[in-house]
């Protein structure tokens, strides 16, 4: 298990870890190694209660950082603001409880609290940059776009592979009115996340839109077809591209679509209100009424 684990074969250490009984010298590892497994699979309930065995075996800041995170995670802001003090109280220099301080201050839209704490971390670890980019994130929703586009740049400078800071930053470009900078974030962003696994499709997402606000819908279409050359079930993907077919008036091509966003993603009322459009356009009134009824319900 600690091989799969260390080689991020993560389905195979989880059977493995499961196998790990609580009599085993190893379980306190097995439920800790577990857990970051169901926090990085975006199983945030399962994690919890696996870092929570974890502490009662052995207290650490890293461990209560991650259930902070697995906490944070289902909203449960108040008890993970708790764990991240735990972690500080254990080590009052410990820069990742800082990180998750700040990302809940951020969640409860306190932006200058979040700020605050987020310097903190970086003073103590200056090349951490996830929380350069949640510290972009914060000065962002304040409408300070100058300062969130250093803290991006930053971010990226430490990792050059941070396929959100790219976005995030071609985002703020974009408002500070530098639009060629913006695409330039955007196509380097693309190409970094290219190489990134779990693929993100995001980049391409914000792309298209970037590119549908400049009326370029040829360009559009051929971003977030390629988006979904990478990430064919990518049910937003097929969303954005079903708006670029009904805005060129290709109704086939984009009820397609929009059949498949919801194929793959499930109900959404947006992706249903675009139906009912298409359809309508399309004459097919029974189809559209159906739509428009489940738009409705959700």
């Amino acid at each position: 298990a600690e091989k799969l684990y260390r080689a991020k074969q993560f389905a195979q250490a989880e059977k493995l870890y499961l196998q790990v009984n609580s009599e085993n010298a190893d379980f306190p590892i097995a439920q800790l190694h577990l857990g970051t497994i169901f926090y990085l699979t975006e199983r945030p309930a399962q994690a919890e209660k696996c870092f929570l065995t974890y502490l009662k075996f052995k207290q650490s800041p890293a461990a209560y950082c991650l259930l902070a995170g697995a906490q944070f995670n289902q909203k449960k802001y108040d008890v993970a603001a708790i764990s991240a003090q735990k972690a500080l109280q254990l080590d009052s220099k410990f820069a990742k409880a800082f990180t998750v301080l700040g990302m809940i201050r951020t969640a409860e839209n306190n932006f200058a609290d979040a700020q605050a704490y987020y310097r903190k971390a970086l003073k103590l670890n200056p090349d951490d940059s996830d929380t350069w980019f949640m510290l972009g994130r914060a000065v962002f929703l304040r409408d300070d776009f100058a300062e969130a586009a250093k803290a991006f740049e930053r971010a990226i400078r430490i990792n050059p592979q941070s396929v959100r800071s790219y976005d995030n930053l071609a985002r703020t470009k974009d408002i500070l009115g530098d639009r060629e900078g913006a695409k330039k974030c955007y196509k380097e962003g693309l190409q970094a996340g290219l190489k990134q696994r779990p693929f993100d499709s995001h980049i391409y997402i914000s792309y298209g839109e970037f590119l549908l606000k400049l009326n370029r819908l040829a360009d559009s279409q051929t971003v977030l077809e390629e988006g979904l050359r990478v990430a064919p079930a990518s049910a937003e993907l097929h969303h954005e591209l079903s708006k670029i077919y009904f805005r060129m008036g290709r109704l086939q091509e984009a009820a397609r679509e929009g059949e498949s966003a919801t194929r793959f993603g499930g109900p959404d009322y947006k992706v249903d209100f675009l139906l009912a459009q298409i359809y309508t356009a399309m004459g097919n009134s029974s189809e559209a009424s159906r739509h428009a009824a489940r738009a409705a319900r959700e």
